[in-house]
């Protein structure tokens, strides 16, 4: 009698061991189930427009032994940036291409501010109205977010940083607000390389990328700044000095500008003229070996020209903001 006992204990403790096991396998196939057809979370999207010179997944690649990678993370986490200063209010930007709203103060004297901008084609930002000897100067293109206007001055936050100054108001270009925050072209100065942005209802969305080559330090050259700028105006010929004249040297095809003289544009042609002093106007090339390599412009945003053309068509005027990362 007490084996027979002992044994229907047995018999039960082994099948609730077996019902314990089936279950934790039936779970296991459930969640392999559900794992094979669970969307994938895709931090980048693609939709892409343009196609020319890609560089495939996982987008990392090689120049002159240094290894190199489309920062694409990086580029959304900007964009996201502009746009929740976007959502806190109306965003413009700061306008003194070529000192045509007058040449900003001097900086204790000196034609550069604390943190070494350029007092050329920028305007001054005061940190507090009662001391106009602290200041930063605030370059032509820049993104700010306009927080209150008066006739003399209008308060604003870089869209950079949130950082708040004041700026006279003939600098501020409040008839150009952004109307949405649609298009977005993100330049990259480390890694010598570009992409392009539109705004979908699931997300930013890479519509384009490619190779670029950005400012130089130099005599006549100067760095790409980094910052977030405004889309400001389109160039189907941006026409260029040759360095130290006033002597047109030739021109780069679709072109964007976006800070001062810095454009986004396809590969320079420079003119060649016949004996008799004819200029003739050069074929425009499509591709140069130098783009992605190193710093080599003057201020500019080299990229293949089919890549600039369909970014200058691509282009939507104040929807369309251009940012600088390093």
């Amino acid at each position: 009698m007490k084996h027979g006992k002992l044994i229907i204990i047995v018999l039960l403790l082994i099948m609730i061991l077996l019902s314990h096991i089936s279950a934790r396998l039936q779970h296991s196939e459930e969640t392999e189930v559900s794992e094979d057809i669970a969307e994938p979370v895709q931090a980048i999207r693609f939709d892409l427009q343009y196609h020319g010179y890609l560089i495939p997944e996982p987008f990392e690649y090689d120049i002159n032994g240094e290894a190199r990678a489309f920062q694409f993370e990086k580029m959304v986490a900007a964009l996201k940036r502009a746009e929740e200063q976007f959502a806190k209010g109306p965003i413009t930007y700061v306008d003194n291409y070529k000192n045509q709203n007058g040449y900003a103060p001097y900086f204790r004297g000196r034609p550069v501010d604390a943190a070494g901008t350029s007092r050329d084609a920028s305007a001054p930002g005061y940190i507090d109205l009662s001391d106009k000897d602290e200041f930063i100067y605030v370059r032509d293109g820049t993104l700010v977010r306009v927080i209150s206007e008066k006739p003399d001055f209008t308060q604003v936050a870089l869209v950079q940083n949130d950082q708040e100054y004041f700026i006279p108001s003939k600098y501020v270009r409040t008839e150009y607000y952004l109307i949405h925050l649609s298009r977005a072209i993100v330049i990259d100065i480390s890694n010598q390389n570009i992409a392009a942005f539109e705004k979908r209802p699931d997300g930013w969305t890479v519509v384009s990328y490619g190779l670029a080559t950005t400012g130089k330090m130099g005599t006549y050259h100067q760095p790409t700044p980094i910052g977030f700028f405004y889309g400001i105006e389109r160039r189907e010929r941006f026409y260029y000095l040759k360095d130290g004249t006033d002597e047109i040297e030739g021109y780069a095809p679709y072109a964007i500008r976006f800070t001062a003289g810095a454009y986004i544009h396809g590969l320079a042609a420079a003119y060649q003229y016949a004996e008799d002093g004819t200029r003739i106007d050069p074929e425009v090339r499509e591709f140069s070996d130098t783009i992605g390599t190193v710093p080599l412009s003057h201020m500019c945003v080299r990229v293949y020209t089919s890549h600039a053309r369909f970014l200058y068509e691509w282009l939507v005027h104040r929807e369309t903001i251009v940012i600088v990362i390093d």
